[in-house]
């Protein structure tokens, strides 16, 4: 029995790629071959109903056309005593993201979850793939780009490729096109970056700087990587930011500004996030790609898989992406202070975080977290930012109550190890028993409260033991992120997120306990003037600074249309915006550059 698909860009123009799967050798008695195209992709936990791009499809055996039953939005089903199957469909290609699939004349993308049907019961079959060169003359110079198994490939890239079952197949995403590539080499491991899109930026520097990276991860987890080789696949867009890990590869999503300037030996706040990007994709390939939850052991593609650890699986894997850029000597003291800071302003800022508890919004990250609203600021807390900060929390009361002994590495290393040793995925509470043997006692009195609780996290306490000062003062204007100190004047605000038209001011997020909803306004309210005067965007902090005296304003507004007034409090930013400043040097270092990973040399 045996299964091979064949995957070709038709026409890229109208975005469309043809797949056949053949499958030969069939039990003839068996019941009628059911295909199936997976809802979700792993890593992006939401409903996506992949099948809807699905436009056509044709099955024949044995030189016949056979037809076929659809089963749900999803399934189809194939008559009985079929002893081979030749299933053609073509798929719609046009969401231009790391977790689906795209295509056009530039280029193609494509996750194996988007574009290849699988036969219910023969998931752990091994399988090839033919992915084929468009016969459109303008892609004729395109080469292939993927940490799948080559079998038999041209130079170009096209060819056969293969996988032991399916769930390796769709863990290894697929770009085509025309590429700027740079190499390198991590512990003996090949790495390649491939950048779909024009660029002009430093490659070496990149190169050396990934390499710096990876070779710390690598060395983090002991050698040797679960990898043979890694590829980094990053589309370069006008607008647009995000990744997504696989196996041995990750997609990334930048602009041009996310790359280093040639002749500039500075990372700016672009590049930076470009490193902490790629940082943290590749921290998953053993955090959440080997070790991962045991709801995901097998996944369920056909339906939400819940689990409490996201907290965990993406909030540690938060946490270590900027710290191992500190350990690696890319940035300073200073910059990590600034990444955290930030974060920590982020998540104060949020009501959700008195509403949802942090291993909640794990749980409710299919309907919530990737289903947001005008109120999802005040309704739910990130599992990332927030599991970042309970990362940072508990590697402090390691250190405190250890000593320096037990850490938070220790934590992963030993979860790493456990993982070698039974392949087994992690239980909902895992973390917190591993802890507890690690360290020779229970810290239920950190976890319950940290994980299944609502209540601010001892913030100022956990960095104080780590040698930092936490530091608080009001936001200074609508787009201060926090992370440095900032004596200016006070800043009013209205307690909503802005945007700008041509002619109002549109209210797109209105926070809990802020002066909007104290108005009366809404998401979606276009506020057209203050004091009988027109308001935009350029004008607006003046005005309230200007009537502050009077302590309120009159508000003139629309709503569906409608032309609204209401009376609306001036008050000061609070101070919800942190900055961190170096409190204690020795805790520090042991923290951001521990002796067991040395400086990488410059």
């Amino acid at each position: 029995m045996s299964s091979h698909y064949v995957i070709q860009a038709i026409n890229p123009q109208a975005h469309l790629y043809e797949v056949t799967l053949r499958l030969s050798e069939l039990d003839a008695g068996r019941a009628g071959v059911r295909l199936r195209l997976p809802d979700w992709i792993p890593g992006s936990y939401m409903i996506r109903d992949f099948s809807q791009h699905i436009v056509s499809m044709q099955a024949h055996s044995d030189g016949n056309e056979i037809a076929f039953t659809r089963v749900d939005k999803s399934c189809w089903e194939f008559p009985t005593g079929l002893k081979s199957l030749s299933v053609m469909y073509q798929v719609y290609a046009w969401d231009l993201s790391v977790r689906a699939a795209h295509l056009d004349l530039n280029h193609g993308f494509f996750n194996g979850t988007s574009v290849f049907l699988y036969a219910e019961g023969l998931e752990q079959e091994p399988l090839t793939v033919d992915v084929q060169l468009p016969a459109e003359p303008a892609c004729k110079s395109w080469q292939v780009a993927t940490s799948m198994r080559a079998q038999d490939t041209q130079t170009n890239g096209f060819g056969l490729y293969k996988a032991d079952n399916y769930d390796e197949l769709i863990d290894h995403p697929v770009e085509m096109g025309n590429f700027t590539s740079c190499q390198f080499e991590a512990c003996g491991v090949p790495h390649e970056v491939v950048f779909t899109g024009p660029i002009h930026t430093d490659l070496d520097r990149v190169a050396n700087d990934l390499k710096r990276i990876c070779e710390y991860q690598i060395n983090f987890f002991g050698k040797p990587a679960p990898m043979d080789r890694y590829v980094f696949l990053v589309m370069v867009v006008g607008s647009g930011y995000g990744g997504l890990e696989h196996r041995a590869s990750t997609a990334l999503m930048i602009t041009r500004e996310n790359l280093p300037i040639p002749g500039d030996d500075l990372i700016n706040e672009g590049y930076l996030s470009f490193l902490g990007l790629c940082s943290h994709e590749y921290f998953h390939t053993w955090n959440v790609k080997r070790i991962k939850p045991a709801a995901f052991t097998p996944f369920d593609l056909q339906t939400e898989n819940y689990t409490r650890l996201l907290w965990f699986f993406e909030g540690m894997t938060s946490y270590y992406d900027d710290l191992i850029l500190r350990r690696c000597d890319l940035i300073d003291d200073e910059t990590y202070f600034k990444l955290v800071a930030k974060n920590i302003t982020r998540i104060q800022r949020g009501g959700g975080r008195l509403v949802q508890s942090v291993t909640d919004s794990s749980f409710d990250a299919w309907h919530k977290f990737y289903k947001q609203n005008e109120n999802s600021p005040n309704a739910i807390v990130s599992y990332y930012g927030k599991g970042a900060l309970v990362a940072m929390c508990l590697d402090a009361i390691l250190r405190e109550r250890s000593g320096n002994k037990v850490t938070l590495d220790h934590l992963m290393q030993t979860l790493w190890k456990n993982w070698l040793d039974t392949g087994k995925g992690l239980q909902e509470q895992e973390p917190e028993s591993v802890v507890a043997n690690l360290l020779g006692e229970s810290l239920d009195d950190f976890f319950q409260p940290a994980l299944y609780g609502t209540d601010d996290l001892d913030l100022e306490a956990a960095l104080s033991t780590l040698g930092v000062q936490l530091n608080w003062r009001q936001r200074k204007s609508a787009t201060d992120a926090g992370g440095k100190s900032d004596k200016s004047g006070d800043f009013h605000w209205i307690g909503a997120n802005l945007q700008s038209g041509e002619t109002a001011v549109v209210l797109s997020h209105v926070f809990t306990g802020g002066a909007a909803e104290h108005a009366g306004l809404a998401a979606g309210d276009k506020l057209i003037a203050i004091e009988n005067l027109a308001v935009d965007s350029s004008n607006l902090v003046d005005m309230l600074k200007r009537y502050a005296g009077q302590g309120e304003v009159l508000v003139h507004y629309f709503r569906l249309g409608v032309l609204s007034t209401t009376t609306m409090p001036i008050v000061i930013a609070s101070e919800d915006t942190a900055f961190l400043t170096l409190q204690d040097k020795s805790k520090a270092s042991l923290w951001l550059m521990p002796d067991n990973f040395t400086k990488h040399p410059a």
